[in-house]
């Protein structure tokens, strides 16, 4: 099995091509970023993909993983039934081209190599199949984020399939298929979208990305003349940098392009003794404004929490911000790990075992999926609902679902 939390991503890989095809420079600030420090949503994404390899490789459903616990590079995850719901999701689809005629890889790695470009470049889809029948490549790649992705001209899928048909070249290939499967993101399209190709359109694409990882070599090439001259490196921000696909970005936090563009979000401006100042016009109310600043906060709270884990990470390495200190995260009480806490709590308090014990509730429906297996696991569905829990804000095109009541319509309806 492949170990996810580990494993290397090339210089250019194909998780970063959206970003370096829109801001040429951000491979060269990404080298001078500090460590990638794995965040517990993106452990979370890691652990559901190991187990996904697992059902794949085994043969078994998620639910056999339910309550185990995964290792990823800097955290432990405890499989919840959120993990287990999503990787049955990707499981269910892939398992359908798990038969013969139809070829199938788990976790392949490629490489763009034989395209001779100026920076090593790869990566690694998740689930790879072929219909000779069809003459079709599909990719499948699983994305447990609650961030809806676009399958439509995604470069990083594109890039999938290029790598998929450079490493099989002894297909015959006519048409390429990219899948995203998403369980925890809605999206107009489905959970589950899928775009398809002619090989000649993934060859004529790939000249394009010939050109932008040429672009970004010139602008590492720039960067390295500029020599630290702080003019010239103003200047090159401002030719090679274009903030708007910074999510996951390496150098988000320390960007100054991102940062120029949040303070303009909001309008800041410095006095005369270099405080920062929000702009004090009123601000316009109108629907067309909220929805024009619904779209630009998330660039502000992107940088706002990037620079943030930015200086943590220096301040943990011994830089002092001044003003700033480290200090201790108190979380909230649990018992001391010892095998005889029971005992000793019922001998020094006086109390029985019923007291000290909650009681027993029903499992949830993951752990009756575990109990009863693959075969039976269809039986709880009369008994199993998806309860309402409130209401997001969501942009109408990325969303299949009719829009919810507001509180006034829901105050006029009839009552029952």
């Amino acid at each position: 099995m492949v170990d996810h939390g580990i494993r290397e991503h090339a210089t250019w890989s194909a998780s970063s091509t959206a970003r370096n095809v829109h801001c040429a420079g951000a491979l060269t600030l990404a080298q001078f970023a500090p460590p990638d420090k794995e965040s517990i949503h993106a452990a979370r994404g890691t652990a559901c993909h190991q187990i996904a390899e697992k059902c794949l490789t085994e043969g078994v459903d998620a639910s056999a993983f339910l309550d185990t616990v995964e290792k990823t590079k800097a955290h432990e995850i405890t499989i919840d039934e959120e993990l287990v719901n999503s990787a049955q999701e990707y499981v269910d689809y892939c398992r359908q081209f798990m038969h013969p005629p139809v070829w199938y890889w788990i976790e392949e790695r490629f490489s763009l190599g034989d395209l001779n470009p100026p920076f090593d470049a790869g990566g690694t889809g998740d689930f790879v199949t072929y219909d000779e029948a069809t003459q079709t490549l599909e990719i499948v790649d699983l994305k447990n984020g609650m961030g809806v992705v676009d399958v439509k001209d995604n470069p990083q899928l594109r890039t999938y399939g290029l790598g998929a048909l450079l490493h099989h070249q002894d297909l015959d290939v006519e048409t390429v298929k990219v899948t995203i499967v998403q369980p925890r993101a809605p999206h107009k399209d489905g959970r589950i979208r899928s775009e398809t190709f002619h090989v000649a359109d993934l060859v004529a694409w790939t000249a394009d990305l010939l050109k932008s990882m040429k672009r970004s070599k010139q602008a590492m090439d720039e960067y390295e003349a500029a020599g630290g001259n702080s003019v010239k490196l103003d200047a090159w921000a401002e030719k090679w940098l274009t903030p708007g696909k910074c999510t996951f970005c390496p150098a988000e936090g320390t960007c100054p392009a991102l940062r120029k563009g949040a303070m303009d979000v909001a309008a800041v401006w410095f006095d005369d003794l270099d405080q920062p100042r929000i702009g004090n016009s009123a601000l316009d109310t109108s629907p067309e404004a909220l929805a024009r600043d619904l779209d630009m906060i998330p660039m502000l709270e992107d940088w706002i929490k990037a620079r943030r884990a930015y200086a943590h990470a220096q301040a943990e390495t011994g830089v002092e911000i001044p003003g700033y200190q480290l200090s201790e995260k108190i979380g909230n009480r649990k018992w001391v790990d010892d095998p005889a806490l029971a005992a000793r709590l019922m001998a020094e308090l006086g109390l029985d075992e019923s007291a000290i014990y909650a009681d027993p509730k029903l499992k949830s429906p993951a752990q009756m999926d575990k109990l009863l297996g693959a075969k039976r696991k269809d039986m709880i569905v009369p008994f199993v609902e998806r309860p309402i829990t409130g209401t997001n804000l969501v942009s109408v095109d990325k969303t299949s679902r009719p829009p919810a009541k507001t509180v006034a319509q829901k105050h006029f309806e009839p009552q029952q």
